[in-house]
């Protein structure tokens, strides 16, 4: 015969109130644990806000924008008085033709007298005419070409292929004359120890360029002589 439980002692039933229980003691817990607060914590959130009601509220006031009056315009009404006095037309009606009667003979410029003046007797000395056919070594303002040099050689230049066969390279020196319209004439190499390839091809870059601008010399253009400098080398 098997021994029946004392129903007191039967906990099986109540196992869900303990459960219960347990979640509300656990939940109770747990939202005391977040919501407490120290004292010190209590202490300075008190003086924080005793220090935010003793601030002084600074209010500014806003100036009120003064009103700009616009003046009336008055328009002032001026009489243009003739600046030139106005004469009657009468006046000329009025004059009367009179007979000169002034008989001094020095008044005339006779023949003799011509030939006096065109004779070339002037106390002033004009000096020597200019020199209009010139060629001018040293002018006070030097010819110039218009544009950048540079520029117009790395387009007009052409390495002679007979140069870069033989392995020619050097410097051209090219003289010639700036006229006074701008043109150049005269273009001449100065070193002439130069391969011939290479200064043939420096005079015809220097011949196909436009007009430059001409020197000058006492305030005029004129004939200039212009010395310039081309690279030949080989890459």
């Amino acid at each position: 015969m098997m021994k029946r439980k004392n129903p007191k002692l039967d906990l099986e039933s109540k196992r869900k109130v303990f459960f219960q229980l347990g979640l509300f003691i656990v939940g109770s817990a747990t939202l005391m644990a977040f919501t407490y607060r120290t004292p010190v914590e209590i202490k300075e959130k008190k003086l924080r806000v005793e220090e935010a009601v003793d601030l002084p509220v600074m209010i500014e006031e806003k100036e009120a924008e003064p009103i700009v009056e616009v003046p009336k315009v008055v328009k002032v009404q001026t009489r243009v008085e003739p600046t030139t006095p106005v004469f009657s037309l009468d006046l000329l009606n009025q004059l009367k033709k009179v007979k000169n009667t002034n008989k001094n003979t020095q008044l005339a410029v006779t023949s003799k007298q011509l030939k006096s003046i065109t004779s070339g007797n002037f106390d002033v000395d004009p000096g020597p005419a200019p020199e209009l056919g010139k060629v001018v070594d040293f002018p006070d303002y030097d010819a110039q070409f218009q544009g950048n040099w540079r520029t117009f050689l790395s387009k007009t230049l052409v390495y002679p292929e007979m140069s870069i066969v033989a392995g020619e390279s050097g410097t051209a020196y090219v003289g010639f004359v700036v006229e006074v319209d701008g043109t150049i004439t005269d273009v001449e190499v100065k070193n002439k120890s130069l391969p011939y390839a290479l200064q043939k091809e420096a005079k015809r870059v220097v011949k196909s360029s436009p007009k430059w601008k001409p020197g000058i010399k006492d305030g005029e253009y004129v004939r200039s002589t212009k010395i310039v400098k081309i690279n030949f080398i080989l890459q």
